[in-house]
């Protein structure tokens, strides 16, 4: 991959204003926000260019008929997402095209609140899922998937896919300690997971 170049003007400013806090975020303000990032473009252009870093997870979850029903519904219910990454969401079931959901997390005593738009849906007969990308008030730049698989063998999957690369300037400087946040919420999402499908 080549070098990545970014910069700051007034609109990021205002975006980092939105995704953090000295407190808590209370539930009508996460309501407030995300009506207000409806129509906000992604962050990132198609094609994509130089820079991203592309990372892909599987973690098997067992076998057969029922522990693809029920890791289908764990995953239609955030069930996912770490205890420490709270899912902000409109009052939809499940995951749809177009819906805005922000994940929050505190770091260092300020909350993250790093919102994302639902791009598609990732449904056949052997895979259940969906992608988001992020929006510019995000910590990061990117897409997501999250999709259970169903394999030939039988055996059934949770998968996780992505592309991103840091958007905020914090982000940036402590690159490390970012990717080391969003190894963490791999290692985590694969525990709930499995947790959601223990008797």
């Amino acid at each position: 991959m080549g070098p990545f170049f970014v910069s700051f003007g007034q609109n990021d400013v205002a975006a980092c204003f939105a995704m953090i806090c000295l407190q808590k975020p209370t539930p009508e303000r996460l309501r407030h926000l995300l009506e207000s990032w409806s129509d906000e473009p992604l962050s990132y252009t198609t094609p994509l260019r130089d820079g991203f870093i592309a990372d892909e997870h599987h973690e098997r979850l067992g076998s057969g008929e029922e522990t693809w029903r029920e890791a289908c519904e764990a995953l239609d219910a955030w069930r996912m997402f770490p205890a420490w990454a709270e899912v902000s969401r409109q009052a939809i079931k499940g995951q749809e095209a177009g819906q805005i959901v922000a994940m929050m997390v505190r770091i260092c005593g300020l909350w993250w609140v790093n919102p994302c738009r639902i791009l598609r849906r990732c449904d056949s007969e052997h895979t259940h899922g969906f992608v988001y990308g992020t929006l510019p008030e995000h910590a990061e730049c990117g897409e997501e998937q999250f999709v259970i698989e169903r394999r030939p063998d039988g055996s059934v999957w949770y998968v996780i896919r992505a592309f991103s690369h840091p958007r905020h300037w914090m982000a940036w400087l402590g690159f490390p300690l970012a990717r080391w946040w969003q190894c963490r919420f791999v290692r985590d999402s694969q525990r709930r997971m499995q947790e959601a499908l223990q008797p």
